[in-house]
């Protein structure tokens, strides 16, 4: 497989943002012009999602595949060395599994996937398949009608607490970049059925954990922590969904700053 698509800014030490599954690295705009400022930040499209080509017919898209996958783009891209890693949602839980192979420096983990007790809620399971569905339309004319703030807050609630602030533009480059996933999305999925994140508690670097108040995705009863380290920083983002990013970004920045700070003390947050 030829290299991840990215978009790049900044310069300085690396910082690696990883987006969700059915997303790109475009779902972190809100934040990396302020994230960039005294970094290099790069944010990575996974292989199946925004620009970067599809993995072979061949291979079984899990977690295992998808880490080694990263590691080898990160020293394609001449990080040759552990580094920040930023996650959201499947992002947070590759950035988690990096962690344990040694290749994470710190990690803030935003909404991430795989906490969970007997695989991915059925729940979680349905949302992705009627997001696939309906983001189909952007193939056609009535993709026009995510203009709409209704239709806007009827597509985007699973995602954003506040999906009708988001410009027409913005709402569609989302649901276009879950259609142009589907194929590799579908079979991520199958696999994540059964899946979830195991070992984090010999992770030595410090762990953020962050979920959104309103997260519909990821629900309360969905978060299983006793696999992640014990002095994970956990915390709750007042007035956030799925994609916290998009609905208050100075809250994410901050958050990410202070958990990639060499000075961040690794302690736990009551949630």
């Amino acid at each position: 497989m030829t290299g991840w698509n990215r978009i790049e800014r900044g310069t300085g030490r690396p910082l690696v943002l990883l987006h969700g599954g059915g997303a790109s690295a475009s779902c972190w705009l809100p934040v990396l012009d302020q994230l960039s400022v005294d970094r290099r930040v790069l944010a990575l499209d996974f292989p199946g999602h925004g620009e970067t080509p599809a993995p072979g017919p061949d291979v079984e898209v899990d977690l295992p595949w998808l880490t080694d996958e990263l590691g080898t783009e990160l020293r394609r891209l001449g990080i040759n060395g552990p580094v920040d890693l930023v996650g959201n949602s499947l992002g947070g839980l590759v950035a988690l599994e990096a962690a344990k192979r040694g290749l994470a420096s710190s990690v803030v983990a935003l909404s991430p996937a795989g906490l969970w007790r007997n695989g991915m809620p059925l729940r979680l399971q349905l949302i992705f398949r009627t997001g696939l569905l309906g983001a189909r339309l952007t193939r056609t004319r009535a993709g026009a009608l995510l203009g709409r703030k209704m239709m806007r807050a009827l597509t985007l609630w699973p995602v954003v607490a506040k999906p009708q602030q988001l410009s027409p533009a913005e709402a569609i480059d989302l649901a276009r970049d879950l259609d142009r996933s589907g194929p590799t999305l579908r079979r991520a999925l199958q696999v994540a059925k059964s899946m979830s994140f195991q070992g984090g508690q010999a992770i030595t670097v410090p762990v953020t954990v962050a979920f959104g108040a309103l997260d519909r995705m990821v629900p309360p009863r969905s978060k299983h922590y006793p696999e992640l380290p014990t002095l994970a920083r956990k915390i709750i983002l007042p007035g956030c969904g799925h994609l916290p990013m998009w609905d208050a970004p100075q809250l994410i920045v901050d958050t990410i700053r202070d958990g990639i700070s060499p000075a961040h003390p690794v302690r736990q947050s009551a949630v």
